[in-house]
């Protein structure tokens, strides 16, 4: 009875030493910054169970979250497991103010356990917080026109325009400008602004150059556009957002020694510091072509441009084509060059051959060559007189219109060789009437037996008549029920927006099975992203652009979705983020994963969006 009694005691002890016991903190690498300036944000799990929970992520008013990946660590001491994971956001600050950032909570077999609120103030532009960051996030404008860049950080960036007033389809280049000062891991990710009204053009090489700022090296990479307004107006160029992942010294090396022991330094030294970096939007003002000598005949052209006129030849037979080519050369919106306006002539035929192109961007500036070729066929010998030919374009330098006039090109049409020579025929005369009467003569003979219909088959009774007379009714519906189905696009645009969704996302997904044998990692991560957050997009008819994870997440529960497809979806994006910055942890494998993953999604979510 003895050793009974001791038995159960060493089982309840062990009993009670293997209770499951979960603990959820939060942190912030500080609670103080500028409205330039970002937050790290880390919620760890830690407890003696295996496969640990997602914690549950509140809505971080006030605030654009990125995830950034998390980090597990396992250990097994005596017999007993012992795991964290760690969960890492990136928050943006949108406004200025005092937050509040969460309380965080994990469920567990029915039960909640839950990490205090943080609070974290959001101080203007170019104030001082009580501890800088270590890694740069906000962008500027040039010196010279909007404000000063943030210099003194390791990465940062900025966006310009080379004018901020310009007319409509004047170039204005954009220039997108990253300084570094520090080593990215992997490519950053370069998410170019929202140029709504504007006519855009990349324009190529990357320039790359050094550049010392307050005693600090710096590589500036610089990416520009060129913009052309498609009317008059206020426009807003909208933030340019970059994503990169920089070494972070103070994450292996913390100023506590002891701290280094719970930090995951493989993935440290592999992944880098993960920094969202974003940039002011910018004002524009474009400005009507002015309406004094404005030609009747002008098309739009602005820019600086030499116009010539030639054809293939100046001597023709009759019924013989001409080409008519008309050269515009210069520089400007090349692409919205139109034709000049070339004269009917009575006696000819005109055919449009179509036009072509050459472009080039040097020094960053769009020109190039336009041509339209005519075919001109004379109908008639004699001198044939082409024009005259007028074409005029705006020219902002001059601030005027430049109106150009080509006299006319003669071309000489001579009768056509090939035209057989009169000749006299002799014929008995034969008049009209014995023609008619001839052929009155004439008819077919019938060698099949004629059909006869009974006395009672009307009309009324036939099928083929029946058919007849509803087909054009059936026609008639079928019509306006299409025009109906137009209308509900052309007005209702989440309606064309849901009917579209998972077209787009098939087409997505094929893609990034494309991309997957290629080896690409981050392109395909990318491509699956933006198949699954732009299908729900559509679907939940939302700005691709406002999503987050938690909006997201909010609206799928509210329209009855299980939490066990919400969970997939989180997942999914999670392994996204991750892959953004940590390509090389991912296989062929993981990719076959998450592609079957992506479209078990949505095919889950067919069934209630």
């Amino acid at each position: 009875m003895k050793y009974c009694i001791l038995f159960l005691l060493f089982l309840s002890i062990a009993v009670i030493s293997y209770a499951e016991d979960i603990t959820i903190s939060a942190d912030a690498d500080r609670q103080e910054i500028t409205l330039d300036e970002q937050v790290a944000l880390t919620v760890t799990v830690s407890g003696n169970i295996s496969n640990m929970p997602q914690p549950d992520i509140p809505d971080l008013k006030g605030f654009t979250s990125y995830s950034s990946g998390r980090s597990q660590n396992l250990s097994i001491i005596n017999g007993q497991i012992s795991s964290s994971v760690t969960f890492t956001y990136i928050l943006v600050p949108n406004n200025t103010g005092d937050y509040t950032v969460g309380p965080f909570s994990i469920n567990y077999k029915g039960k909640t356990y839950s990490a205090g609120a943080i609070n974290i103030k959001v101080l203007p532009r170019n104030a001082q917080a009580q501890a800088p960051s270590q890694s740069a996030v906000q962008s500027s404008e040039p010196m010279d026109q909007t404000g000063q860049p943030q210099i003194g950080k390791e990465l940062f960036i900025e966006t310009y325009v080379d004018k901020l007033r310009a007319y409509v389809n004047e170039q204005i280049t954009l220039t997108f400008a990253v300084y570094q000062a520090v080593n990215l891991f992997d490519n950053p990710v370069y998410n170019p602004p929202a140029t709504t009204g504007f006519w855009a053009e990349d324009m190529p090489p990357q320039k790359k150059y050094y550049k010392v700022i307050n005693n600090i090296k710096y590589l500036v990479t610089e990416i520009k556009t060129a913009l052309f307004a498609t009317g008059p107006g206020e426009f807003t160029i909208g933030p340019a957002r970059l994503e990169a992942a920089i070494e972070d010294v103070n994450a292996v090396f913390p100023k506590n020694p002891l701290d280094m022991f719970d930090r995951d330094l493989f993935g440290m030294f592999k992944r880098g510091k993960p920094v969202i970096l974003q940039t002011n939007p910018i004002e524009l003002e474009i400005l009507p072509l002015p309406e004094e000598n404005k030609p009747a005949d002008f098309k739009g052209d602005v820019g600086d441009f030499n116009v010539s006129l030639e054809v293939d030849k100046n001597a023709v037979e009759e019924n013989q084509p001409v080409n008519l080519k008309i050269k515009i050369k210069g520089k400007g919106n090349i692409k919205t060059i139109a034709s000049p306006v070339v004269p009917d002539i009575q006696d000819a035929k005109f055919y449009d051959s179509g036009s072509s192109e050459n472009i080039s961007k040097d020094n960053y500036a769009v020109q190039g060559e336009k041509v339209f070729e005519k075919m001109i066929i004379p109908k008639k010998a004699g001198n044939l007189m082409i024009g005259p030919v007028v074409y005029t374009y705006f020219d902002p330098v001059l601030k005027d219109y430049v109106y150009k006039k080509f006299e006319p090109v003669a071309i000489n049409v001579t009768r056509s060789k090939d035209e057989p020579a009169e000749k006299t025929v002799f014929s008995p005369a034969v008049s009209k009437e014995e023609v008619r009467l001839l052929k009155s003569d004439i008819a077919y003979i019938k060698i099949s037996s004629a059909r006869f219909s009974p006395k009672d088959s009307f009309l009324y009774k036939n099928k083929m008549f029946l058919l007849i007379n509803i087909l054009p009714f059936l026609i008639l519906t079928g019509l306006y029920l299409f025009e109906l189905y137009r209308n509900r696009l052309r007005t209702d645009i989440g309606y064309a927006r849901s009917l579209r969704a998972r077209g787009a996302a098939s087409k997505r997904l094929k893609v990034a099975r494309k991309i997957a044998g290629k080896n690409m990692v981050k392109e395909f991560y990318t491509e699956i992203h933006k198949a699954a957050i732009e299908y729900m997009a559509d679907k939940l008819n939302i700005p691709h652009p406002s999503i987050t994870k938690d909006l997201l997440e909010e609206k799928l529960k509210r329209i009855g979705v299980t939490d066990e497809i919400v969970g997939g979806v989180k997942t999914l994006f999670d392994d996204c983020d991750m892959a953004r910055f940590a390509s090389a942890k991912f296989t062929k494998d993981d990719m076959g994963r998450t592609l079957k993953q992506a479209e078990a999604v949505i095919t889950s979510l067919e069934r209630y969006i």
